[in-house]
C-alpha cells in the first residue's frame, strides 16, 4: 500500500508539474521568444512523460517506485546541467526547468532512504541551481534566491519526513497484519485441537463405554450378542479415529441428510426420519460429524433412559436445511419417559456427545423435557459461507 500510495502522489505531482509548465514551453516556441531549443525542449518533456508512464504503470501494478522516483531526480537534474549548453543566452523569463525543482527535490525524499540522503540530493539540485545562475542565464536578487533555496529545503524535510511517517506507519500495519495471521493461525490450531478432543471424548462415551456398559449388564445369548457387536463398533471407531480418514472438503447437504439416516436407523430401526427432498447448501466435515455423532447420542439416550415399561419409545427426526438463514437443524423428539430438565444434572451423553460437540464447530444444541411427556433434543450448525449466528 505505502509503495502504490507513493507512486499515484509522485504520478499527480509529476502530472501537475507538467500541466503547468506546458503552457509557459508552448508559448515561448510558438512565439520564438524563449532560446531554449525545441529538440531540447522536446527531450526534456519526453523523459518526463516517460517516467509518468512508468510510475502509472508501477502504481497499477505495486511495484517498487525507487527507480521512477530516481528517474524523476536524474532528470531533472540533467535538465538543470545541461539548460546553460543549450541556451547561452538569457531568457526574458524564468527558465521554465526551474518550476520542476520541487518534483525533483520531491522525488529525492521518496528515492533516498533518509533524511540525510534526502537533503544531499536537494544539496546537489541547489547547486546546479546556482551554477545556472552564475552562468548568467538567469539571474536573481540575492533574498530571492536566499528565499528559493529555504524554500527547497523546507520541500526536502516535509517531504522526507512525510515519506518516512508513512513507511513507518505501513511497517506498523504490516507487523499488525503478521501478528492477526499469527493469532488466527493460533487460534485456528486451538480450534482444530478442540475439535478433534471433542471427537475423541465422543468416541469414548458413545462407543467404547456404551460397549462395557453393554457387556457388563448382559443376562443372556442375545445381550452377549448386541454386546459384541458394540465391541466391534467401538474398534472400528477407535481404529478409524487413529487413522484420521475423515472428509477434508465441503459435505453437501443431502449427503448429511443420509450419513444421519444411517446413523439414526442403526440404533432405532423403527426411528422415522423426515427431510427436505433436496436440501441445499454444503457443511464442514467436521460440523457433519458433529452433528451426526450429536444425534445418535440423542437417539441412543432415547433408547436407553426413556423406556417405559419395558417399551422402547417412539422416536422422529426432523431435518432442516434452511439455506436462507445458514444454518442446517435437527430435532429428535422421543415419547418416553423424560425427565425434569431444571433439576437433573445433565447427562454425561449429553453434555459431551451432544452440547460439547455443537459448541465447538460453532452450533448449538437445546434439551427440553418433563417427566412423562419424552424428550426434545435441537441441534443446529451453520452451513459453510455463513456465520454461526442463529444456527440453532
Amino acid at each position: 500500500m505505502t509503495r502504490s500510495g507513493a507512486q499515484r502522489l509522485l504520478a499527480l505531482v509529476l502530472a501537475l508539474g507538467l500541466v503547468s509548465v506546458a503552457p509557459t514551453v508552448v508559448a515561448n516556441l510558438v512565439t520564438g521568444r524563449s532560446a531554449t531549443p525545441p529538440a531540447w525542449a522536446a527531450a526534456v518533456c519526453t523523459a518526463y512523460l516517460a517516467v509518468f508512464v512508468v510510475l502509472l504503470v508501477q502504481a497499477v501494478r505495486r511495484g517498487a517506485c525507487g527507480p521512477a522516483a530516481w528517474a524523476l531526480v536524474v532528470v531533472g537534474d540533467v535538465a538543470l546541467a545541461t539548460y546553460p549548453v543549450v541556451s547561452p543566452h538569457a531568457d526574458d523569463d524564468v527558465p521554465w526547468v526551474l518550476a520542476l525543482s520541487a518534483i525533483t527535490v520531491g522525488a529525492g525524499a521518496v528515492a533516498a532512504p533518509s533524511l540525510g540522503g534526502a537533503l544531499g540530493l536537494t544539496a546537489v539540485h541547489l547547486l546546479l541551481r546556482q551554477l545556472l545562475q552564475l552562468s548568467g542565464v538567469w539571474s536573481v536578487r540575492a533574498d530571492i534566491a536566499v528565499v528559493e533555496t529555504v524554500g527547497q529545503l523546507v520541500i526536502a524535510v516535509a517531504a522526507s519526513v512525510a515519506v518516512q511517517a508513512v513507511q513507518e506507519s505501513a511497517r506498523s500495519v504490516e507487523q499488525a497484519r503478521d501478528a492477526a495471521a499469527r493469532a488466527a493461525a493460533a487460534a485456528a490450531a486451538a480450534r482444530a485441537e478442540e475439535v478433534e478432543n471433542s471427537r475423541w471424548d465422543g468416541i469414548v462415551h458413545d462407543d467404547v463405554l456404551a460397549s462395557l456398559s453393554t457387556a457388563a449388564h448382559a443376562r443372556d445369548a442375545a445381550d452377549r450378542g448386541r454386546a459384541r457387536a458394540a465391541a466391534e463398533r467401538a474398534l472400528a471407531s477407535v481404529d478409524g479415529g487413529l487413522a484420521g480418514a475423515r472428509d477434508t472438503g465441503p459435505v453437501g447437504a443431502a449427503e448429511t441428510v443420509s450419513r444421519l439416516r444411517s446413523a439414526v436407523l442403526a440404533l432405532h430401526p423403527g426411528a422415522v426420519l423426515s427431510a427436505p427432498d433436496a436440501p441445499a447448501g454444503q457443511l464442514a466435515p467436521e460440523a457433519v460429524d458433529a452433528l451426526v455423532a450429536a444425534t445418535a447420542e440423542a437417539v441412543r439416550n432415547a433408547v436407553r433412559h426413556g423406556s417405559r415399561a419395558g417399551r422402547v419409545p417412539d422416536v422422529r427426526v426432523r431435518v432442516r436445511a434452511d439455506a436462507r438463514r445458514g444454518r442446517f437443524g435437527v430435532e429428535v423428539r422421543d415419547d418416553g419417559a423424560g425427565f425434569d430438565a431444571r433439576r437433573a444434572t445433565p447427562r454425561l451423553g449429553l453434555a459431551v456427545s451432544v452440547r460439547r460437540r455443537a459448541d465447538v464447530v460453532g452450533g448449538r444444541a437445546l434439551v427440553r423435557s418433563a417427566p412423562g411427556v419424552g424428550t426434545v433434543v435441537l441441534l443446529g450448525v451453520p452451513l459453510l459461507g455463513t456465520s454461526a449466528e442463529g444456527a440453532g
